[in-house]
């Protein structure tokens, strides 16, 4: 038996594709485009104006931008203005979102209508600043269950890391280095924060653990990755030797500091997180053979270490993660979106049938879903910090002013110092 379509058949085709394209016309704005205001007023300090602003883009049904994007931008501004308790509010429905991101309809892969889904990095950051907050309200429990979901997403990484190195070969433009994964795949300052999270709620062997976790991954960074964790080296042997860690003889056949003499009666802890610098955008670069690939382009910030000083004494900071470093990095090898999901294969036969059965609808889908996939690879959370800078210092306890210094700017914070307690400042600076 034959198969052919008669002219009648052909011309319904096209009268079809043509009702169906008009109905399923027009791809989603650009977030990131039409966020651009709020990024700018933001990057000023005006986070009431950069609020408002998303607010508007937010409310225009026109935009249909993505609740999750909005979300997260909210939950990051509130963060960055030191509401530190609406920031929690928002991030905890932003977790919420990312979940029923993830779950895959064939209606949306189909038409290529697919909702922004977080990165496992950005996913890490969500909790990470959430515990943050938590920690600035002194709610160490909450700031551990944070610290716990940070924890579970390195679980999940792990367990889908052979998968995701099996599929970089097929789709990276250089496979990432083995000795690297560590470093462009985990989030330090979330395991970081992690351990201060257990630390500060007196969970003190699984603060040893993530403290440790992160240690040795600054330890396999890449030569000039800005990423070191010396000041909490004396803790770790301290704290190695009285927890009768086994542990201890790596410790201390690598760290040549001192051992810290522990906390006595007249001295507490406080420890500067400095959310500093602006996130990279992704952007298109030209490549040999007139080849335009999507990368990551730095947008221009003040960099440099900031200094606290206290009670006649003063700190260098040390950049525990560059979320900078690490996009440049990773799009260098092409792994932009981090471990979004891949396409759906079933919705990807059905609009390759269609372009054979019904062109003009095939290839519209087709089409649409490649715009839609460039509008994906754009959008990205960008009110985040570039990077997170710490310190750790010890005090005489009750109220200590703190100064906060970089790139010509001071902050100044008074905390209270309790002895033989760990106390945590959150300084977010642009």
């Amino acid at each position: 038996m034959g198969f052919f379509v008669s002219a009648s058949g052909t011309l319904a085709s096209r009268l079809l594709g043509l009702v169906l394209l008009v109905v399923l016309s027009g791809c989603r704005a650009s977030y990131v485009q039409h966020t651009a205001k709020m990024q700018t007023l933001a990057d000023e300090g005006r986070f009431g104006e950069a609020l408002a602003e998303l607010d508007t883009v937010a409310q225009d049904e026109a935009l249909e931008v993505d609740p999750l994007l909005v979300a997260a931008d909210r939950g990051g501004l509130l963060h960055r203005a030191g509401d530190w308790e609406a920031s929690s509010r928002v991030f905890v429905e932003a977790s919420r979102l990312a979940d029923e991101h993830e779950v895959v309809r064939l209606s949306e892969e189909f038409t290529g209508n697919i909702p922004w889904r977080m990165g496992a990095l950005e996913r890490q950051t969500l909790h990470t600043l959430n515990a943050l907050n938590y920690l600035q309200l002194g709610r160490a429990d909450e700031a551990a269950v944070e610290a716990r979901l940070t924890s579970a997403l390195n679980l999940q990484r792990h367990l889908m890391q052979r998968h995701d190195i099996q599929l970089e070969y097929h789709l990276l433009a250089i496979p990432i280095d083995e000795e690297l994964r560590p470093y462009l795949v985990q989030s330090v300052i979330g395991l970081y924060v992690s351990g201060l999270a257990h630390e500060v709620a007196g969970n003190e062997e699984s603060a040893f653990i993530d403290y440790l976790a992160a240690w040795r991954i600054t330890r396999s960074a890449p030569r000039g990755a800005p990423s070191s964790m010396t000041h909490l080296e004396p803790w770790l042997l301290a704290q190695a030797r009285r927890l009768g860690r086994p542990e201890l003889e790596e410790l201390e056949r690598d760290i040549q500091a001192p051992v810290a003499p522990g906390l006595g009666d007249g001295a507490g802890e406080l420890v500067v997180v400095v959310e500093t610098g602006k996130l990279p955008r992704r952007c298109i670069l030209g490549r040999a053979e007139e080849q335009r690939v999507w990368s990551a382009c730095p947008r221009p910030w003040v960099r440099g270490q900031a200094r606290v000083e206290a009670d006649g004494a003063g700190w260098e900071t040390e950049t525990v993660t560059s979320l900078e470093n690490l996009l440049l990095r990773r799009g260098n090898v092409g792994a932009l979106l981090d471990a979004t999901r891949q396409p759906n294969l079933w919705a990807r036969v059905g609009a390759l049938s269609l372009f054979v059965v019904v062109p003009p609808l095939g290839t519209y889908l087709l089409f649409r879903t490649s715009i839609e996939h460039s509008t994906q690879i754009e959008q990205g959370w960008l009110s985040l910090p570039a990077e997170f800078q710490v310190a750790r210092i010890s005090l005489r306890p009750g109220r200590q002013t703190v100064r906060i210094l970089r790139a010509g700017t001071e902050l100044t914070r008074e905390v209270d110092i309790t002895a033989r307690r760990v106390q945590v400042l959150v300084v977010p600076m642009n």
